[in-house]
């Protein structure tokens, strides 16, 4: 996100200090992805697997750094409770989340400071949420230090903070390869668009590949590591690999780094490795069942999962633990399906770790939350429904933990929340779908059930942009979506907008975006 002079330089808008760009890429801007853990929703889940008490603020304070185009703090505004407040120091992701806000008339405030110019202007305030998506490790250490010192000042007691990076060992084998990347494009000429050194440095690391460089012999993954790379948007790349900082980190590094802002660590987001699931050997699970030390236990995680990315929640005043097993834990909250039972596949990938979703918990788990046009239902309900009731508690909360992870299931915030949230998600969803007629930006909608956002692919914006249109034929909506496209098989959109009717429209119904 800087001018596309120079190739090195860094990542999505937080940068701190004196420099305009600290090492932050601004010549391409950020994507806008919807980035699903950073909903309070999803946070107070995996805290209440844990038996970790959330922020318990009905309306909380939340704080996002490093918002990028704002997708996600918009959403999450729009849907919840509370007042919300981002940071980004590229102008231009500021406008974009204001433009966003406007059209919610959420409580959204949206500034483009640096760390540096936040801690000097914002003193006093405090958040019970403070979140930073791919940030951390893209950021000097000069930065990292201004974050410690922005969650020491500005998180409440009791808050919690989740912070997202790339951890060790998943990295370890790139680590080489990302520097020579960079290396590469930081020597091409300075009038070179960065989209074109990026071109490049890919390029003649694919010919050491072919070359046979025994690098690519001793870790022969990262073949199909580069051909992903070459197939990826520049914005995300420049990003993600051609900042001047890159800095994977242990689990435990971080933790001591959260340590100086007087915050313990208190679960990872990864819910599925919280419901003794089936993504793991039994061998290795019973070792980390073993540890009684968090630290040791996360890092074992990180080294038998080989772990890349890790999105982590901490909190002030230490998390004092509830007893009880995750079922007894989450046994009250309300779930809503996301995905049609009839389609839910059998198994899901969910970070480098494959998890079985057998049929006879699963499909029947399914059935039972699909019921009555997919309502809200806790595990207490779906213990009591003629579906489940071979199934025991471990087995209903391994499945609702692993299909929230999946994205397939999502947890529900109270109705009084929802009413209120209902306005302001159409607000924020309509300019949304008239965005969609033009690009594929976008693949979110706000839902005021789920506190959070729904993914929805372009196509299905398009639909929905036709019905709300007053079009209610099939062929109707596939026609507005094929004329707004401007490409694409008319019959294979008639076939899509049918099947559309059919299994995505009651979901998307029920979760208050249709």
């Amino acid at each position: 996100m800087q001018d596309e002079a120079t190739a090195h330089e860094g990542m999505t808008g937080t940068a701190a200090g004196h420099a305009p760009d600290e090492g932050y890429v601004t010549a391409l801007d950020y994507t806008y992805r919807y980035c699903p853990v950073l909903a309070p929703a999803r946070i107070a889940l995996a805290c209440a697997a844990r038996g970790i008490a959330p922020p318990a603020n009905p309306a909380p304070r939340y704080l996002e750094l490093a918002i990028g185009q704002g997708v996600s703090l918009n959403i999450h505004a729009a849907a919840c409770p509370g007042a919300f407040e981002g940071v980004d120091f590229n102008p231009r992701h500021a406008a974009n989340a204001r433009e966003l806000a406007a059209a919610s008339t959420a409580a959204v405030r949206v500034s483009d400071d640096s760390f540096e110019s936040f801690l000097a202007r914002r003193v006093g305030v405090q958040f019970d949420h403070i979140t930073l998506h791919g940030t951390w490790s893209w950021i000097s250490a000069a930065n990292r230090h201004l974050v410690v010192e922005i969650l020491r000042r500005h998180l409440a007691p009791g808050g919690a903070c989740l912070v997202s990076y790339n951890c060790l060992p998943g990295w370890a084998a790139e680590i080489p390869l990302r520097r020579l990347l960079t290396l590469h494009a930081s020597l091409a000429p300075a009038d070179q668009p960065l989209s074109a050194r990026i071109d490049s440095a890919l390029g003649f690391v694919q010919c050491l590949h072919e070359a046979g460089a025994g690098y690519f012999d001793a870790h022969p993954r990262l073949g199909a590591w580069l051909e992903r790379l070459q197939r990826q948007d520049r914005a995300y790349l420049a990003h993600e690999y051609f900042n001047r900082d890159w800095h994977p980190a242990t689990s435990d590094e971080v933790a001591q780094a959260m340590a100086g802002a007087g915050l313990e660590f208190a679960t990872s987001t990864g819910l599925a490795e919280q419901a003794e699931a089936t993504g793991f050997a039994a061998a290795a699970r019973d070792v980390i069942e073993s540890i009684a030390q968090p630290a040791l236990r996360e890092a074992v995680l990180d080294l038998v999962a080989h772990r890349s990315f890790r999105s982590d929640i901490f909190v002030r005043n230490g998390p004092l633990r509830a007893a009880g097993a995750p079922y007894e834990n989450i046994a009250d909250v309300r779930f809503v399906l996301l995905q049609h039972p009839d389609y839910l596949p059998g198994s899901a990938q969910i970070g480098r770790t494959r998890y079985a979703l057998p049929a006879e918990v699963y499909r029947p788990f399914a059935i039972a939350m699909a019921a009555q046009d997919y309502a809200p239902k806790s595990l207490r309900d779906l213990a009591a429904h003629p579906e489940c009731r071979h199934l025991g508690g471990a087995q209903l909360a391994q499945a609702a933990l692993v299909l929230t992870d999946a994205g397939c299931l999502h947890p529900t915030q109270p109705p009084a929340d929802r009413a209120l949230a209902a306005r302001r998600c159409a607000g924020l969803n309509a300019l949304i779908l008239k965005r969609a007629a033009t690009a594929t930006e976008i693949t979110a909608l706000a839902s005021p059930l789920l506190g959070a956002g729904v993914a929805v692919a372009r196509e299905e914006m398009l639909f929905l942009r036709a019905r709300l249109q007053g079009l209610q034929d099939h062929d109707e909506w596939a026609r507005h979506a094929w004329e707004s496209m401007g490409a694409g098989d008319p019959a294979l959109l008639r076939s899509a907008a049918r099947a559309f009717a059919r299994i995505r429209l009651p979901v998307l119904r029920a979760v208050g975006v249709a």
